[in-house]
């Protein structure tokens, strides 16, 4: 049978067949939401994906590929054609959570706040309506439930242990529910559609002393605000301002008593930037600037800095493919399909498989007030669903 991508019956079969096993895909999603686990610490996560699979028609249960927790599925690998990979990120945040929900996080400092037990329970539906139709494939799915995409590196660990050596596959999707867009709208662009994402320490030496004497110590609380003050300086004075980037510090450690000045201070912050000249730039000013401010205030200063992601690139055809295929699933939605203008500045670590093989990265919207990161988001559960017809529908036409 060939798959006609302007045929809409296929949609509506996928859609309505999404919807009755919603219960069961909203159920894992709850399951998930309630125990996060943070990167490379997503044993219960990935024990239960792997029981999810393993229950599932036609599906080959591969784990620990590249990391303990990493957990594949394979359909279809009878067919000695390349496979189409669809992945899903699978750890949580070190936030609290504050969503009320009845569902919330069992673990205090831990949360689901960017949507990946929303993205684990798209895919595992994906799975059962591919299994459904495995007959009407043209080559295997695998599909990637990958850990650690918050700042660590996942899909790093995963492409330098071979995936795509083990594996033939001729191209990777993903996709993000997104707050920042209306309800039900899917988003994506030609070329890159994330920024390069780097993190930055500056560990900062002074001197000890009694808070009631700070001149016989040098505080480095005080030079870590000067170095934080200077640094956004580089970004809106020397830097052109037509180069989007931004520098911001989320964790700033310093001192164990409010009577004494501490001798040391420790900054982690992240750099984002759309281009690698700007990126050249930057560090080279952090590295210069840095330590000459912690010495202007008599102490000391070190920049460890850590090129992290890369940009996310969507490759081009496979793009203009993808935005035809939603153009015929999401044609009753009123927010339609959408090419974004420009990239964003947020980091992901599908990037690492966009330098390999033909890939798209998808958003999302699901409206709503809170973002991501933060400890109220939650995902709108009749999308997830949805975000399940619409992986199996490229799975299929793609």
């Amino acid at each position: 049978m060939t798959l006609g991508i302007g045929d809409s019956s296929l949609v509506n079969e996928l859609k309505t067949a999404s919807g009755e096993i919603s219960g069961e895909i909203i159920a894992w999603r709850r399951e998930f939401h309630q125990f996060p686990e943070l990167a490379f610490e997503e044993t219960v996560t990935s024990s239960r994906i792997t029981s999810a699979l393993s229950g599932i028609d036609g599906i080959k249960v591969v784990r620990n590929f590249g990391s303990p927790t990493c957990v594949i599925g394979i359909l279809r690998g009878d067919i000695d054609a390349p496979a189409v990979t669809l992945r899903a990120d699978i750890d949580a945040l070190a936030i609290d959570e504050e969503s009320g929900l009845p569902f919330a996080s069992c673990f205090p400092g831990i949360m689901h706040a960017c949507g990946h037990d929303s993205h684990i329970a798209s895919l595992l539906g994906a799975a059962i309506l591919l299994s459904e139709r495995a007959s009407l494939l043209r080559g295997p799915v695998i599909f990637l439930f990958q850990p650690a995409e918050e700042g660590r590196g996942g899909a790093k660990r995963i492409v330098d242990a071979g995936f795509f050596e083990k594996y033939q596959v001729r191209s990777v999707l993903g996709f993000h529910f997104w707050p920042m867009m209306p309800f039900g709208q899917m988003a994506t662009r030609k070329g890159p559609i994330t920024a390069l994402s780097d993190k930055i320490h500056i560990a900062i030496n002074g001197v000890t002393s009694h808070a009631a004497s700070p001149h016989q110590g040098v505080d480095p609380t005080v030079v870590a605000a000067h170095i934080l003050l200077s640094i956004q300086d580089i970004i809106s004075r020397e830097k052109d301002p037509m180069s989007p980037a931004v520098v911001s510090f989320g964790q700033i450690e310093t001192g164990d008593a409010y009577n004494i000045i501490p001798g040391s201070a420790h900054m982690w912050g992240t750099l984002r930037a759309l281009e690698p000249e700007v990126r050249d730039f930057i560090q080279g000013r952090l590295e210069e600037m840095v330590p000459l401010v912690a010495r202007a205030h008599r102490a000391t200063a070190v920049v460890e800095y850590n090129r992290n992601y890369p940009r996310l690139i969507n490759d081009q055809e496979l793009t203009s493919k993808v935005l035809e295929r939603a153009g015929n699933f999401f044609a009753d939605n009123e927010s339609g399909v959408a090419e974004l203008e420009r990239p964003l500045l947020a980091g992901e670590d599908f990037a690492f498989y966009s330098l390999k093989v033909p890939s798209c990265f998808m958003l999302l919207g699901t409206g709503g007030e809170s973002g991501l990161h933060n400890p109220h988001y939650d995902v709108p559960e009749d999308l997830i669903p949805l975000a399940s017809a619409w992986e199996a529908y490229l799975a299929l036409t793609i």
